[in-house]
């Protein structure tokens, strides 16, 4: 029997995860005769082992698991592989994460948009992720800032919370500019409310625009991802 696990990172704050589950509901409301589940990396329950034995309580011996997941790096590429050593009679599948994708791009223009984003010479769009050490991070939210700017005709700018260039940097080097700071994260937890203290130190110029978060748009997505696994 076949099951699918979908995997988060996890968040301190109850609210956040419960969001996470609720989205994951959703997606398991659709056709299909897998077994579904969810866990999280850290922070929450249930973890992945319990998860994967969930699975096979319930007769599962192949099991897909797709990360929910922004971006590729060490989570995606190390820790939540690693959760599969311990089960070597069962048959795993791996999903990338969500990356580049239309409906990525899709999804920020949406952000933008609620926020009362305008194509003028005046207004700047600074995109902000979480930070990796992992290049292919890097590398793919550059690539999905030059898809948004090239949709909506306007410079996008990146930056980062944890890892250089860190975020305030770039809203310094922008101050001159109406910023839209959007960021690019599913579970905002405190990280929005730093951001909003933090920017509070700035005036009108500066619009703090909702997170990616679990947009439903995201749901084909991650369907498209568990169709494309490797062994």
């Amino acid at each position: 029997m076949e099951a699918i696990i979908y995997i988060a990172h996890g968040s301190r704050r109850t609210a956040a995860n419960e969001k996470f589950i609720s989205f994951i509901r959703r997606i398991k409301n659709k056709p299909g005769g897998a077994i579904h589940a969810y866990g999280f990396l850290e922070h929450a329950e249930p973890s992945i082992s319990q998860a994967i034995e969930m699975c096979i309580d319930k007769g599962a011996n192949k099991i897909t698991v797709v990360p929910v997941l922004l971006l590729p790096g060490i989570h995606a590429n190390e820790d939540i592989p690693n959760e599969f050593k311990g089960y070597p009679d069962i048959v795993f599948r791996y999903a990338e994460p969500l990356g580049v994708d239309e409906i990525m791009v899709e999804v920020l223009m949406d952000r933008l948009k609620a926020a009362g984003f305008e194509q003028t010479e005046d207004n700047a769009v600074l995109v902000v992720g979480h930070g990796s050490r992992e290049q292919e991070t890097a590398i793919e939210f550059e690539t999905l800032a030059r898809r948004l700017s090239g949709e909506m005709n306007v410079e996008v700018h990146t930056a980062y919370l944890t890892t250089p260039v860190f975020y305030l940097e770039m809203v310094e080097k922008l101050v001159d500019k109406r910023i839209y700071v959007l960021p690019y994260l599913l579970f905002s937890g405190g990280y929005k409310a730093k951001m909003e203290k933090e920017l509070r130190m700035y005036d009108e110029s500066i619009k703090l625009c909702d997170p990616v978060g679990f947009d439903e748009k995201l749901i084909p997505l991650i369907q498209k991802r568990a169709g494309e696994v490797r062994t």
